[in-house]
């Protein structure tokens, strides 16, 4: 079970400098405030049963079993921190991502491009570009695109690996939405494309920019994953020296220091 105090951890995020990262194209730095928001996110939600119940799980034994196991909560907790700061880094640098609607009623644009960037990572070829341009959404160049954002067969059919699951972490109503047309991934794909060619010219760009298949855009996505990976590094560095400050607490209590 996680024992640490939420309040010292996040004192401890909030004042810690020793760990940063190397400049996101020259202008930005591992963000402490940002970590300490997410933490503090990720802890009220990840571990709750109301949170899980707002994507329409209602198995009620069940996920209390799951979240109650402390290897669950430890990977769960990991995978939260990742995926949230990574969501809000990008919003960061792409905030007009933010208010270009939804893919599907409660599925957010940004979402879809956030996942994508995390799952394409370093990958040589996307394709996603001519997915989008060929408008084929059963043809190759859809493939991984679609496998990304149709994901997950019903959420609520599963408890297994919750955790790995962009949607789960950052966007309930995105799990509730996936699953009104799980099943059918091409519908899904078919719905982002036409949220893309909704988008300005400008904005179809920069979305390009992140997700294509070029060296640049490759770059760009790593070193996004790497400053969120950077962010759950710290956050790990700074709960176990909460926890050995709580332990030697206890050591000085028990010898009535």
């Amino acid at each position: 079970m996680i024992k640490f105090t939420l309040k010292s951890l996040i004192t401890l995020v909030l004042t810690s400098s020793t760990l940063f990262l190397t400049p996101m194209r020259g202008d930005a730095q591992l963000n402490m405030n940002r970590l300490a928001q997410v933490a503090k996110s990720c802890q009220e939600d990840i571990l709750s049963f109301n949170y899980y119940k707002r994507m329409g799980f209602n198995n009620t034994d069940v996920i209390n079993e799951y979240i109650k196991n402390s290897y669950n909560q430890e990977q769960a907790i990991r995978h939260c921190i990742y995926y949230r700061y990574h969501y809000s880094l990008l919003l960061t640098k792409y905030p007009w991502l933010d208010s270009t609607g939804e893919i599907l009623p409660g599925y957010p644009g940004s979402v879809v491009v956030a996942s994508l960037a995390t799952v394409f990572g370093s990958s040589d070829k996307t394709s996603i570009l001519d997915c989008i341009a060929n408008q084929d959404v059963s043809s190759q160049e859809c493939s991984l695109t679609g496998s990304i954002i149709g994901s997950g067969g019903f959420f609520r059919n599963t408890i297994q690996n919750w955790y790995t699951s962009y949607k789960v972490n950052v966007c309930p109503s995105c799990v509730l939405a996936h699953d009104e047309v799980s099943g059918s991934r091409e519908e899904i794909l078919k719905a982002f494309i036409k949220w893309f060619l909704t988008l300005e010219k400008t904005q179809r760009r920069e979305v390009i920019s992140l997700l294509g298949d070029g060296d640049e855009a490759r770059e760009l996505r790593s070193v996004i994953m790497g400053e969120s990976n950077a962010a759950l590094k710290k956050y790990l560095e700074v709960r176990q020296r909460v926890d050995e400050q709580e332990q030697e607490q206890r050591r000085q209590e028990v010898l009535g220091n």
